[in-house]
Order: C-alpha cells, then sequence, then structure tokens
C-alpha cells in the first residue's frame, strides 16, 4: 500500500470516528435533554396539586421561578447537554417542594391541634354545662387529625372543630347564665318574693315615669304558674332579669336627676359671667333638661347621660378659659354681681372670677332692688324682725342668722338656715308655699356665708340686675 493511501484511510478513520463520537454525544444529550423535561413536567404537576390541596402560593412560586431561570433552554444537540444533564437542579427543588409541603402540613396540623387542645380544656372545665352530642362531638377528632393527609383536609377540620367549639362555649355561657339566675332567684326569696319585688317595681315606674317593660305581664303569668303548681323556674328567671334591668334603669335615673341641678347651676353661672358660649350651653342644657322627664327607657337615659356628660365638660372648660378678663360692672376690685332672672352670684375680684353661687331673692310683691349697692354694714350673727306684725301675709317670726352683708336700708345677704340647701336658684324666688322666698334681702347657702363674710370688705360693690 502506497503512503498516501494509507494516509486517505487513516484519514477517513479519523472521520469515521468523529461521526460515530458526535452521534454518541448527539445521543447522550438527545436523552438527557428528554429525561430533564420529563422530570421538569413531574415538578410541575407535583405543584399543581400541592398548591390545589393547600400549599401556599408563596411556597410554590419561588420554585416555579428558579426552574424557569436556572433550567438549560438550549435545544438537545447542543453541547451543554453533553456536559450536564440538570439532575442538581431538579433534585435541589424536588427536596424543596418535599420541605414546602411538610411545612404547610405542619402549620395546619399545629392549627388544629390547637383547636383540640382548647376543646379539651373546655371538657376538662365546663364539661358540666355541656350536653351528650357535644361532649361526643370531639370524641373522633384525633384519629380525624391523624388521618388527615392534605393541608386544606387539615385546615378543613380545624374551621369545623372551631365552629362546633364556639357554638359550644355559647351553650355553655348560656347553661351557667341560667345556673347563676336560678341560684340568684332561690337567694331572691324565689318566686313570691319576685312577685313582691315586681309590685314594687311597678309602682316606681309609675311614679317616676319608667318603663318598666315585661314586668307586669311576667309577674301576672308567674303568679298563676305558682298558683296551679305549675313549674315556675323559667319564668322566675325571665322576671329576675327583668328586675335586674330595671333596677339599672332606676339607677341610671337617679344618676341623672342627681346631675341635673348642678348642671343647672353650672349654666347659670356660666351665663351671669357671659362666656363666650354662654349661650349655646345654656340652650344645650334646656334640651336635656326639657328631654329628662319624658325619656322613660335604659337606652334612652343613657344617651341623654353622654349628652349631659358632654355639656358639663364643656361648661366646665367655657368657665375655666374665661376666668378672668370681666368687665364687672365697670367696678373695679372686690364685685358682688346678682341676676335675678338666673337667681346666680357671681364674685369677682379685679375682673377675675373667685366664686359664684345660686341664691333666693325676694318674693313677688317684695322684689329685690336692682341697681348699683354697695357693703356698708356687716354683723355676725344677726337677729331679723319682722317689720309687718303678726296677721300680716308678709310676717315672719324672729329668726337669728349667723352672717349679714347690708347693701341697701333693710337689704342684706345672709344665710337662710330654714330654706332647703338645693333649693337655691332658678323659681326659689317664687316658692312662698315653702317660705323659701325671701322679703327682699338675698338668701344664700349657708356653706357659702363665712366665705363671703371674709371675703368681702365694706364698701365692696353690689351690682344687682335683672
Amino acid at each position: 500500500m502506497t503512503p498516501k493511501r494509507a494516509i486517505r484511510l487513516a484519514a477517513v478513520a479519523v472521520i469515521a470516528c468523529l461521526i460515530a463520537g458526535v452521534a454518541s454525544l448527539a445521543v447522550v444529550g438527545s436523552q438527557r435533554r428528554t429525561s430533564f423535561d420529563a422530570q421538569a413536567a413531574s415538578l410541575q404537576r407535583t405543584w399543581a396539586h400541592d398548591l390545589a390541596v393547600g400549599v401556599p402560593a408563596a411556597s410554590i412560586v419561588p420554585l416555579r421561578s428558579r426552574l424557569r431561570e436556572q433550567r438549560p433552554e438550549d435545544e438537545w444537540w447542543a453541547p451543554v447537554w453533553w456536559t450536564t444533564d440538570g439532575h442538581g437542579l431538579l433534585t435541589a427543588l424536588s427536596d424543596a417542594t418535599d420541605t414546602a409541603y411538610a411545612t404547610a402540613m405542619t402549620a395546619q396540623r399545629d392549627k388544629a391541634q390547637l383547636v383540640l387542645s382548647d376543646w379539651q380544656e373546655e371538657m376538662t372545665q365546663d364539661r358540666g354545662f355541656m350536653t351528650a352530642t357535644e361532649i361526643s362531638a370531639g370524641q373522633g377528632w384525633p384519629a380525624q387529625l391523624t388521618a388527615a393527609s392534605t393541608p386544606d383536609g387539615l385546615a378543613s377540620l380545624a374551621a369545623g372543630w372551631q365552629q362546633q367549639l364556639d357554638a359550644a362555649r355559647t351553650e355553655v355561657v348560656a347553661a351557667q347564665q341560667q345556673a347563676e339566675i336560678r341560684t340568684d332567684v332561690a337567694q331572691a326569696g324565689g318566686a313570691s318574693a319576685l312577685i313582691a319585688q315586681a309590685g314594687t317595681a311597678l309602682t316606681t315606674a309609675g311614679h317616676d315615669n319608667l318603663d318598666p317593660g315585661d314586668i307586669s305581664d311576667l309577674a301576672t303569668q308567674l303568679q298563676g304558674q305558682e298558683s296551679g303548681g305549675a313549674d315556675t323556674s323559667q319564668t322566675a328567671g325571665l322576671l329576675y332579669t327583668a328586675l335586674q334591668q330595671f333596677t339599672q334603669l332606676v339607677s341610671v335615673n337617679d344618676q341623672l336627676n342627681g346631675e341635673m341641678r348642678p348642671l343647672m347651676l353650672l349654666a347659670d353661672q356660666a351665663s351671669a359671667e357671659d362666656t363666650p358660649n354662654s349661650t349655646r350651653l345654656q340652650a344645650l342644657y334646656q334640651e336635656v333638661a326639657q328631654e329628662f322627664p319624658s325619656d322613660t327607657t335604659y337606652d334612652q337615659m343613657s344617651a341623654l347621660q353622654v349628652q349631659v356628660t358632654g355639656i358639663q365638660n364643656a361648661l366646665a372648660a367655657d368657665l375655666a378659659a374665661d376666668q378672668c378678663g370681666h368687665d364687672a360692672g365697670g367696678a373695679s376690685g372686690k364685685v358682688i354681681t346678682l341676676s335675678l332672672g338666673l337667681q346666680e352670684a357671681v364674685f369677682y375680684d379685679n375682673g377675675c372670677v373667685v366664686g359664684a353661687s345660686p341664691i333666693t331673692t325676694g318674693r313677688p310683691g317684695l322684689n329685690t332692688p336692682t341697681g348699683n349697692f354697695a357693703v356698708f354694714y356687716k354683723t355676725s350673727p344677726f337677729t331679723m324682725v319682722s317689720p309687718w306684725p303678726p296677721g300680716s301675709p308678709d310676717w315672719y317670726p324672729t329668726s337669728v342668722v349667723q352672717w349679714v352683708l347690708e347693701f341697701a336700708d333693710g337689704y342684706f345677704l345672709h344665710d337662710a338656715y330654714w330654706e332647703n340647701q338645693n333649693a337655691f336658684g332658678p323659681g326659689s324666688e317664687n316658692d312662698v308655699a315653702q317660705d323659701y322666698a325671701s322679703h327682699g334681702c338675698v338668701h344664700f347657702p349657708t356653706a357659702i356665708m363665712p366665705w363671703l363674710y371674709s371675703w368681702t370688705p365694706l364698701g365692696t360693690p353690689v351690682i344687682i340686675t335683672n
């Protein structure tokens, strides 16, 4: 064989080997690409299934992104498939998928276990108030928890159990309340005592214009059951509850009744001082004062109490903000101003309010004079002698008062121990029947007179307006 022929044969052999090698690599690359695609498709199916059974999307979305970003995209014949099969990426994604599923199962199992534990605790604490159906309902829960195989399955169990637990707790509370009411009824003296309490409540309701609710009907029904020997427990419980509710109504009514006079006095003081918001706040007081007698229910009273508190706070703020800078009738230093219309006295020192008080002035026909005066005489005690003879409708018995400040001939500012200390203020000047209205002097509550007597020097202006 010639050298040239040998060279040609060798070249042909090399080429054949190269072709065979390339063909072999192509077969490997094709197999690897096909295997990778099949496993990637299987992962996608697993992810779709996991999402469908409750694995959070937040756990799966990153895995899908990682596969999309890191998978080899070259065709099967590309050299990349000669050196890699993508097994590392697929294994990592598969492991992460298993972890995501296990994590979702653990999270949902923990939630279900928490409900189960709550149920077991409820059973321990309140079994005596639960029905047989409620008690048996949770007995199969541990086995159901063990058998659950998907996150959604566990979540569904937990949700259903929670509903049953909530319903059982509601019924337990109701049963406990009924047991408490039965105890309270017994402690209250039983049906007969409740009927007697109902009678008292109805009297109070009529006297105070309050809504007694179902008390009358329940008392009549309970009395009939007791007379007929029927079971009175349910009706007695309802009547007991109605009486308790009525007691709350009486309480808020009494509280409001106690707040209305102080509120009136605050509003009158603001009007007497002419504070910036006095007109509006006086109008608000008049509204609640007119509404109070017509409110009959707890809801109405509670709403009114909110309004009263708001007006109280607004008046206190208005008075505090406007304490100084008053004209005080144009006088300087210490000044006493009296409003006959408001039956209110305000005490000023250099234009600043230092105190205020409700008063009672002269009765009709013996009115307290209006105008500008000054204190010219003061003494303690002082005997007041009627200038009218016995038999006169204006006569009054000789009385000793403790503090007097005379501002006009025969007209005094003084205490009046015979007057109800809660009667001073608007309307008291007309209360002739109780003999509270004065004969022209100005009555002050006993509690304020020691201070006023000490605070007032001779010459103090007394300004009286209508």
